[in-house]
């Protein structure tokens, strides 16, 4: 039951036979999570080729929307990609390539970010000094809801699924074209202000203390700033309410569902618990709506966490580096005796993805189906099948590749060999190394 990730350009460019022919080589994946709205991301990412690409070295994502959807958004709509535009349509291409058959079409939807149109001034992100946070939607904006309400009747009703990965349900992260890390300190719009007054939330008492830790972070003090969002009850409280904003949202989308199109199965992509509590994701409350999730724990690029762009964007020489990632490694509890030039070269040690699988499991609702991500790119076959056996021993149920176009045929081949009875090639490999 294992599944792996695709996007639009791989079925375009590709052809079904070529990724279909691949996939069976893996033998274990059935679930296909194909995206339907891209996010502002280099495929491959950071560097490199599509290394089976027949047409492109490399797409860059427009945050656009690829499906056909025949529906009226009176508020609030995603840009239609000019290859729908001009005919195209990658999901019904792999529905009629897989219905009846033994792989499972998962469509995989980007929520809160992306290129939107329409009244976007009253659904932005906004941060703790007022400014909008481009292609970033609040939870807590007026017509998101309805927004996604009405694409996944669509997708309903259009394409025949029901059940949908749902990725981005969270605040902004630091990472982006730019390093941001104000996107940390939001949201301040009027719909979460309006909501923390109804909660006794002081919103201005939590603005200063945001922009002091701001402050204390642009002098080199990184003690701080983690201390405060570890410790305080106002940062705390605050912190809370965005986990708040987030479930609420994923239970209204469940419930307006119901109304329009019978019910649906939202399936969760969420950052892993390292990370998700500062960016508005709560295990223990999210699962109680949907009762399968994925997070990605790539040692190799910590925990899928653009790590370099944050401690090289606060500290410019080497001492103040080593002092940036250990404060890091305090605010995130990563507990490990590495240096910052040892986790550039070799990024957190390989126990990092049992032990984020393991709490996964802690986190969660009794019985929750949990996909440990892997990082499928960028990495050699041998680390590809250490990291595979790491998730295989935890508290994971299965495993998700990320992603098919961006791996190389060696990496397509040696799950292809972990996975075939009685051959231990690459797993003798990786014990040896």
């Amino acid at each position: 039951m294992a599944g792996i990730h695709l996007h639009p350009h791989d079925i375009l460019d590709e052809g079904m036979p070529a990724i279909l022919q691949r996939l069976d080589g893996m033998k274990h994946v059935e679930h296909l999570f194909v995206e339907i709205n891209t996010i502002f991301e280099r495929n491959p990412y950071p560097v490199g080729d599509l290394p089976h690409n027949p047409i492109h070295n490399m797409v860059m994502g427009t945050g656009t929307l690829h499906i056909n959807t025949h529906t009226d958004f009176p508020h609030l709509s995603q840009r239609v990609d000019p290859t729908i535009l001009a005919g195209a349509d990658p999901l019904m291409t792999i529905k009629k390539a897989t219905d009846g058959g033994k792989y499972k079409v998962i469509p995989w939807a980007n929520i809160l970010n992306g290129d939107f149109i329409g009244n976007v001034e009253n659904n932005q992100v906004v941060d703790f000094k007022g400014r909008p946070q481009a292609h970033w939607l609040c939870p807590n904006a007026p017509d998101v809801a309805q927004l996604w309400q009405k694409t996944f009747t669509a997708l309903k009703q259009n394409y025949g699924y029901d059940t949908f990965l749902i990725d981005r349900i969270r605040f902004p992260d630091w990472a982006g074209k730019e390093v941001n890390p104000a996107g940390l300190f939001t949201c301040f719009c009027p719909h979460c202000e309006k909501k923390m007054v109804q909660q006794g939330l002081p919103i201005n008492e939590i603005k200063h203390r945001l922009v002091a830790l701001a402050d204390s972070l642009k002098q080199g003090d990184f003690e701080t700033p983690v201390s405060a969002l570890k410790e305080e009850p106002l940062l705390k409280a605050w912190q809370a309410f965005r986990q708040q904003s987030v479930t609420q949202l994923v239970e209204k989308l469940l419930s307006d569902a119901k109304q329009t199109a019978g019910g649906i199965t939202l399936w969760l992509d969420l950052w892993p618990p390292a990370y998700s509590w500062i960016l508005g994701q709560n295990y223990h409350e999210l699962t109680r709506y949907s009762s399968t999730l994925k997070h990605f724990p790539y040692h190799k690029l910590g925990g899928g966490a653009d790590v370099q762009g944050l401690i090289n964007h606060f500290a410019h020489n080497s001492e103040s580096q080593e002092h940036a990632f250990t404060a890091f490694k305090r605010l995130f509890e990563l507990p490990y005796d590495i240096s910052y030039e040892t986790f550039k070269q070799q990024g957190f040690p390989i126990h990092f993805v049992a032990e984020q699988n393991n709490k996964v499991r802690q986190l969660s609702q009794p019985n929750t189906f949990i996909y440990s991500g892997i990082q499928m790119w960028n990495l050699p076959a041998t680390q590809l099948i250490e990291a595979v056996i790491a998730a295989e021993e935890s508290a994971c149920d299965d495993l998700l590749y990320y992603c098919y176009g961006w791996a190389t045929q060696e990496l397509f081949d040696a799950i292809g060999e972990h996975n075939t009875p009685n051959n231990n090639t690459y797993n003798n490999n990786t014990i040896k190394e």
